[in-house]
């Protein structure tokens, strides 16, 4: 339980720093904003009715933004189940109050 809750702090620790520094890089996008951090480059719709190719380091920055997206989507899932796997554990220490070694 102790490795659980420690990962826990480590990984919602992880998820307010990266979530904050999505927030603050910016590629050159004019469609960015504070509230859409969570989204991948290619959700936002383009103004333009014909395709025009984009500069290759727009390109590099927009990759480099959607790996961190990716991986703070990674870090939120993983949150997720290790929260279930303490309540898990704490609810297992409610029920059965004795003293065991974990397995």
């Amino acid at each position: 339980m102790f490795t659980i809750s420690s990962l826990l702090i480590l990984f919602i620790l992880t998820f307010k720093f990266l979530s904050s520094y999505i927030k603050t890089i910016r590629t050159g996008d004019p469609n960015e904003n504070n509230l859409t951090y969570w989204m991948f480059s290619y959700d936002f719709k383009s103004q333009n009715k014909e395709w025009v190719p984009e500069d290759k380091k727009l390109l590099q920055r927009k990759r480099a933004r959607n790996f961190l997206v990716f991986l703070l989507y990674i870090i939120a899932f993983s949150i997720f189940l290790l929260l279930n796997s303490f309540t898990a554990h704490l609810l297992d220490v409610i029920v059965n109050p004795e003293f065991s070694y974990p397995v």
